[in-house]
């Protein structure tokens, strides 16, 4: 998901660089290329890249708090900060999923400039959160072993 997440920032960045130079260049700017860039790209920009910033444990923390606790403790905190994150983004998940669906039943379309089904974007985000929960179960696992390791050692 990361390389698909990553494409599509290529592609936002070369479809915003055409719209740039046809609109005040040519005078003639493309039609859809916003469209495109909120509805699609976008969302997988940000939910196709949450679980490999998870993954590499890339998220934002106050490490001056973070960094002084002891290393048992701090892989404690992470098993329970993840499984806390891993139940949030189930919820989300459960209300992007519920949306998309209902979308797909009233036959929803998206508005201006592109007419495409609305549940081709609404997916996106469903999709991205059972990465990203799925990333946090595995960490939140490895934090447990981790903490089952380091109690060994001192036990």
């Amino acid at each position: 998901m990361n390389w698909l997440s990553r494409a599509a920032m290529m592609v936002m960045l070369v479809l915003i660089i055409i719209q740039v130079f046809t609109r005040y260049i040519l005078n003639d700017p493309i039609e859809g290329v916003i469209g495109a860039t909120e509805l699609y790209l976008m969302p997988i920009i940000v939910f196709g890249s949450l679980s490999y910033l998870e993954m590499y444990d890339g998220h934002v923390r106050v490490g001056i708090v973070f960094d002084a606790l002891p290393e048992g403790l701090r892989a404690g905190f992470n098993v329970v900060l993840r499984l806390v994150a891993a139940a949030f983004f189930a919820l989300i998940c459960y209300g992007a999923s519920r949306e998309a669906l209902k979308a797909w039943d009233f036959g929803y379309r998206t508005s201006g400039d592109i007419d495409a089904p609305l549940v081709t974007t609404l997916v996106i985000a469903p999709i991205g959160c059972v990465l990203i929960v799925l990333r946090l179960l595995v960490n939140a696992a490895g934090d447990v072993q981790h903490l089952r390791g380091a109690s060994d050692r001192t036990g």
